[in-house]
């Protein structure tokens, strides 16, 4: 039988992560590398970018930076091919880029904001989707996780274009059934998070880089139970062996605080 430890190891997997420059997307990044991944650090903040890239690679880890704007097309494709040729394959995809709506409600919020938002948070993931699927069937497989939020799973009275954006990519899991012949697996997760306070763009040192990530594993869940690093956690779960016969599913890690109340 094999032992337990032996599923979740991600040596001689490259591993693409949008929005890898801070945020959540950040602790994703961290614990693949610390699982023994390569990493694709794609952002548009090429600053903070390449110091993120830097940091994992400081060890026995590799990590390589790419600056993109998951919004392109036209740069989805060209990175995506690039990631491939330097790194020989990809195998895991992590959709974490996007962009914020500043107008919490539909009728005040323009429509170019909206198409925005559209373009970054559902157009961006399906974009690089579409062109790492056919890497990943290269490869012989593959995971894609979909970094969504649990808005888009109960009804919120504000964040109308954000909200709308993350239903839309639940609908991305329909490739699990499409893909599952190619043994590529497609899931989503989604927290239930305080948002972490941005980086000053290109102002801190590598070295101050890591005591960000320190702060960051103390920032507290909405249920006041957990940190970033357990959604990280999640998601390592569900690019390994370990959820090999996990494909389509929402995994929600809020500590139960998306959950209706029960009376007694």
């Amino acid at each position: 039988m094999n032992q337990l430890s032996n599923y979740f190891p991600l040596k001689n997997k490259v591993a693409l992560i949008t929005g890898a420059a801070r945020g959540m997307a950040l602790h994703i990044a961290c614990a693949l590398s610390a699982a023994g991944a390569r990493l694709a650090i794609l952002d548009v903040r090429e600053g903070e970018g390449r110091a993120v890239a830097g940091l994992l690679s400081s060890g026995r880890g590799k990590a390589k930076f790419w600056k993109l704007d998951v919004s392109d097309g036209a740069a989805v494709q060209r990175v995506v091919a690039a990631v491939e040729a330097h790194f020989g394959r990809i195998d895991i995809l992590i959709n974490s880029a996007g962009v914020d709506a500043d107008n919490p409600y539909a009728e005040g919020l323009p429509l170019r904001q909206w198409e925005r938002a559209m373009q970054a948070n559902v157009g961006g993931s399906i974009s690089c989707s579409k062109h790492v699927l056919t890497a990943m069937v290269r490869a012989g497989g593959g995971s894609i996780v979909n970094v969504l939020s649990l808005c888009c799973m109960a009804g919120e009275r504000q964040d109308a274009a954000d909200h709308a954006a993350k239903a839309a990519l639940r609908m991305a899991n329909l490739n699990a059934m499409r893909y599952a012949s190619c043994n590529i697996r497609v899931n989503s997760i989604h927290p239930g998070l305080a948002r972490p306070p941005a980086l000053a763009a290109a102002k801190r040192e590598q070295g101050d880089l890591t005591q960000e990530l320190t702060d960051r594993a103390e920032m507290q869940m909405l249920a006041g139970k957990g940190s970033a690093t357990d959604v990280a956690a999640a998601v390592l779960y569900l690019v390994s062996d370990a959820s090999r016969f996990t494909s389509g599913s929402e995994l929600v890690i809020d500590a139960g605080y998306g959950q209706p109340s029960k009376s007694a």
